[in-house]
């Protein structure tokens, strides 16, 4: 476990260091479901836009930003979601009933396992929790880190 977390925090000073640039085009992925099965970009529902967040169940930005997310959930109803963790499948139901109840459930919401470790070096976050927003087309409509990002993007909505 430690070693796992030592890696991610390399990833992420590797990306900071090199002032990478998040992808304006959705990369190519595949995760997998909580059940085992995969999960990449033919499997993505069309025609709305697609909202990617970075999680860790034990960041303490993540769990308040996914608490406003579920208390704020009306707006997001025509948004695919798609939460994307490293984490062990056998934590990640409690921390959607601790912080998130039901949201797990919506039916625009997908929770993936980033089993390959993948996430990172595609697209390129600076920390946790990073959320993408792309737009029916994958063009990439907004990114940001660390807290705030549930906020910014129901603005983007609402216009």
């Amino acid at each position: 476990m430690k070693f796992k977390n030592l890696l991610l925090v390399l990833f992420f000073f590797i990306a900071v260091q090199a002032k990478a640039q998040q992808p304006t085009l959705l990369p190519q992925f595949t995760f997998f479901k909580l059940d085992g099965k995969s999960f990449s970009n033919k499997d993505m529902k069309q025609g709305k836009k697609n909202l990617f967040i970075l999680f860790d169940c034990t960041c303490e930005h993540c769990q308040r930003e996914v608490k406003l997310l579920n208390t704020n959930y009306a707006k997001f109803k025509d948004v695919n979601i798609y939460m994307i963790t490293l984490d062990e499948a056998y934590i990640i139901p409690q921390f959607f009933t601790s912080y998130a109840p039901g949201l797990n459930s919506k039916p625009n919401v997908t929770v993936l396992q980033d089993k390959n470790k993948i996430f990172i070096p595609a697209f390129l976050p600076s920390k946790y929790p990073s959320m993408y927003l792309y737009s029916t087309a994958n063009k990439l409509l907004l990114y940001q880190s660390g807290d705030g990002g549930i906020q910014k993007i129901m603005k983007l909505l609402s216009k």
